[in-house]
């Protein structure tokens, strides 16, 4: 619907006596002996040359230009969209990077506290051997399980030093150093949430409303398609210059201002095949909206049921490491005094490892599952 502007130079050469005529009369040569009748039929070559600066303005296009435009500025609209949903993606796999490092660096806390504990056992074990308060099997089953833990310690190492070359690889950044994450005991007061989905559940992300923008655009094009089969007015103003001996020559000046209507009444069933391309698309667009919608709001849901499983799965975990490490010390003293077997102790001791670590992974899962709320469209961001 905006107008255009036009430059163009054309040049002709042509022995056609109306044409040559023609472009004397342009360039305001004719003379009287032009008239003459063998000269007007025979006019021999003539050259001409015309340089031009043409304006079309639109006047109505059956809404064609707006319609257009309209679509335009909706697909650019769902390529913003686009582009945000990228960066939230990216910073959930940040964050996704980032927790993996932590827990990897809690766990290797939890086994070095275990190999060190286990170290401990395996003294105790030897001196009282020593003393002949216990048998060389108490001490071979306590040397064999601190080997055991120091296997999964070199394990749990490798997998730190892993984690971090994917810090390294996310962020770009080429360094000898080893990465570890800083890791603060989660407080159990904080861990609060919301307990219900936001509203829009899912429906504001930024994919989704791309999606919407791509629907929108998808309408916009049916009213594009069908603009076509409506007439047409355009308008042109446009200014000559002539000349039969160089190119941007100015010998001879014209205007000339023109309206004209066109209407395509049939074009072998082509407009009409257009506009059905135009509607199937719009439909299809709409169907992706409503399904993708749907779906995440099923994946922000669950998100919400995740981290609230995770929360509680950090509660329970707290009590479970409390309950183990006053068990270790209580059959430590007793297999002190005489009272519990190495077997006893050392199953114990597995125990207390064991809830150690649940509490690191659920405390990573519950982190994850904050990030994945935001990044789901559960709550709001």
């Amino acid at each position: 619907f905006l107008p255009q502007i036009q430059l163009g130079s054309f040049f002709l050469r042509s022995d056609d006596a109306l044409n040559s005529f023609g472009y004397k009369l342009q360039n305001r040569a004719v003379t009287a002996q032009d008239f003459n009748p063998a000269l007007l039929n025979n006019p021999g070559e003539t050259n001409h040359f015309v340089s031009r600066i043409q304006l079309l303005q639109p006047i109505f296009n059956g809404g064609m230009g707006i319609n257009g435009k309209q679509a335009a500025n909706a697909m650019s609209r769902a390529a913003q969209y686009d582009h945000l949903r990228a960066q939230e993606t990216i910073t959930f796999n940040a964050i996704q990077a980032f927790e993996g490092l932590a827990l990897a660096k809690a766990y290797e806390d939890v086994m070095v506290a275990a190999v060190a504990s286990a170290e401990g056992h395996v003294r105790q074990a030897r001196s009282m051997v020593e003393a002949e308060m216990a048998t060389e099997a108490d001490l071979l089953q306590a040397q064999v399980y601190l080997s055991g833990l120091q296997q999964q310690l070199i394990e749990v190492r490798n997998m730190m030093a892993v984690a971090g070359e994917n810090i390294k690889l996310l962020t770009a950044v080429n360094t000898e150093l080893p990465l570890a994450a800083h890791i603060e005991a989660v407080d159990p007061t904080v861990l609060v949430f919301a307990t219900e989905l936001d509203s829009l559940g899912g429906s504001a992300r930024s994919d989704i409303l791309s999606r919407r923008e791509q629907a929108d655009a998808a309408g916009q094009m049916v009213a594009v398609a069908q603009g076509s089969m409506l007439p047409h007015i355009n308008m042109s103003i446009q200014r000559d210059f002539y000349s039969q001996e160089d190119l941007f020559g100015d010998d001879a000046r014209s205007w000339s201002l023109g309206v004209y209507a066109t209407w395509d009444i049939f074009k072998g069933m082509q407009n009409i095949g257009e506009v059905k391309k135009a509607r199937a698309q719009k439909r299809a667009a709409e169907y992706v909206v409503q399904f993708e919608t749907r779906q995440a709001r099923v994946q922000a849901t669950e998100a919400l049921l995740a981290a609230q499983a995770a929360h509680e799965k950090v509660m329970v975990a707290r009590g479970a490491v409390d309950a183990a490490r006053e068990g270790l010390r209580i059959v430590t003293n007793q297999y002190r005094e005489g009272l519990a077997s190495m077997v006893n102790l050392l199953d114990v001791q597995a125990a207390a490892i064991m809830a150690e670590g649940n509490l690191v992974q659920a405390q990573h899962d519950y982190q994850v599952g904050m990030a994945n709320l935001e990044y789901s469209g559960a709550v709001a961001q």
